[in-house]
Order: C-alpha cells, then structure tokens, then sequence
C-alpha cells in the first residue's frame, strides 16, 4: 500500500511507557515498509522535535499525552491520531490490539477529521509580554494552597464585564468542555462548535454565572489587589504564578487542531467514554 497523501508520519509515545515504546517500534517499522517517512520520539521533546514536515501524527498515549502534542500543532492543519494508553480515552480513536486495521482505514482516508478551536492566550506584566501560547482544553486562572479568594477585573472584546471574587476562572474550549470546565459546574459544549465557554470557580455570591462567549471573543483578565497566590494553568500540564497587575488575554483560535477518527455521534463518544449514564428500564441499574 503507497499513500502519498501521509507521506511524512511522526509517532510520538507516551514519556517512560515500555508497552507504548514497544507498540511505537512495530508500527514505524510497518509504515516504513509502507513506503512512509517516519520518525518516532517520546513525548517531551522539546518543541524543535516537531519542526519537520509532517502529514500525518499518531500518538500512543493517553488524553494528556494528546493534549501535549495537539498544543505543538495548533494551526499546522496536521491530522493527530491516538491509540489509547490512558484511561479514559476522550481523545484517542483505537485500542493498542486494533492499531492496524485503525491506521489502515487512516491511511486510506476512510476516517473523518474533526477540526477542533484552541485557544491563545498570553500574559503581560507591567507593559511587557511574559509567556503565551496555545491552548487544545482551557486556560485557568486560580487560587494557590490558601483558602483566599482571586480577584480579576475581567473586560470582553473591550466592555467591562465587572470584578470577580472567586476561586478562579475557567475559560474552555469545546473539546475540553467535559473535563475541569463541566466539573465546575460549566457548560458542555456541542462538538465542533465554534464557542468558549466561561467559568468562574465558586464566585463569591454567585456574582456571575457560566456563560458560553463566541469563538473569536477576546477575553482580558487583570488581577487586581486582594488576590494572593494566583497563577495561570495551560491544558493542566503548563502554568506559572502570577502577581497583582498582571494583565491575562485569552482568545479562540478557529479549526486551529485536527483529530482523525471514527465519524460517531457526540452522544455515542460522551457514552462510550463514561460521560453519559443510562439507567437501563424497568431495572433500575446504570450503565454507560
């Protein structure tokens, strides 16, 4: 089989994991022997690893592994494909045991791509840019080990929304709507809408509730005095503290991601990954 299509394939694996390690060995083998280009590094590397020519990515790991190497291709058009080592497996199409008839049907181009919004964010102190990047789940703003409210005068697309006391904020996109964003109480996002969702974390007086904004809105999040131990959190993987002035900006980035794999319901994924119970009839039991 010679596809031309995928022609330059990169396998990234989960960091430390021998099954996955072993697993990634034997499909670089096999696609070489497809005729492909392929290379294979373990998740980590730094950011130059993924600065080649790419068609096509498979990721042997679980969601947070996904995450990492969804965030390195924000805007490069390169369809990522997982083979689950995780848990849950929100984001990865197949099972290790299936690999081969899943990446023959990816090869062919009998899967469906789902372009997915990320978000950028950046952070400026004092008139100067700090750090910025990309984000494939959320950005959050939250409390440190103290039991101390964060406070954050919040403006968006250039009208004051108002001063938020809280625990913390959490802007989502909606892939990862059904992660932290969901569990505070958030909106679940329909896939493949092009939407942000907001969430502040336990609001003092319930001052403002979720909402979800458009997908280009711009969202700007000053923290003011009376926050203490306040810092800001990428994908749950990437953070730093942040300090009273500092001046956070977050905004959708539009089909910026590419996730290939069965073209199945947004319901059916939510079930199958454990997100929707239902309560069989007449039986009183619950199942996925």
């Amino acid at each position: 089989m010679q596809n031309t299509v995928f022609r330059h394939v990169l396998l990234v694996c989960k960091a430390r994991h021998e099954r996955a390690w072993e697993l990634g060995c034997e499909i670089l083998q096999w696609l070489r022997a497809q005729g492909h280009t392929a290379v294979m590094i373990e998740a980590g590397h730094e950011d130059s690893a993924y600065a080649v020519e790419l068609d096509f990515v498979v990721v042997l790991g679980g969601d947070g592994t996904m995450l990492g190497v969804a965030r390195r291709m924000v805007g490069r058009s390169v369809p990522l494909f997982g083979i689950n080592f995780g848990r849950v497996g929100f984001l990865t199409d197949a099972q290790p045991e299936h690999w081969e008839e899943r990446l023959v049907a990816c090869l062919k181009g009998e899967l469906a791509v789902r372009t997915c919004l990320a978000l950028s964010w950046k952070l400026t102190r004092g008139g100067s840019l700090q750090a910025g990047g990309s984000a494939v789940n959320d950005v959050v703003l939250s409390r440190g080990s103290l039991s101390r409210l964060v406070c954050v005068n919040i403006t968006v697309d250039g009208q004051r929304m108002g001063l938020l006391r809280s625990d913390g904020i959490i802007l989502s996109t909606p892939v990862g709507s059904s992660g932290y964003s969901v569990s505070a109480g958030g909106p679940l996002l329909y896939s493949g809408m092009n939407a942000v969702a907001f969430t502040p974390i336990c609001p003092f007086l319930n001052t403002i509730s979720p909402m979800v904004f458009p997908g280009k809105t711009v969202f700007s999040m000053r923290i003011e005095a009376g926050s203490t131990d306040c810092y800001i959190t990428v994908d749950g993987q990437e953070g730093q503290r942040l300090e009273i002035g500092d001046l956070v900006e977050v905004t959708g980035l539009p089909a910026a991601v590419r996730f290939m794999g069965d073209e199945i319901s947004f319901f059916e994924r939510l079930r199958t990954r454990g997100f929707v119970l239902e309560r069989a009839s007449g039986a009183g039991a619950e199942k996925a």
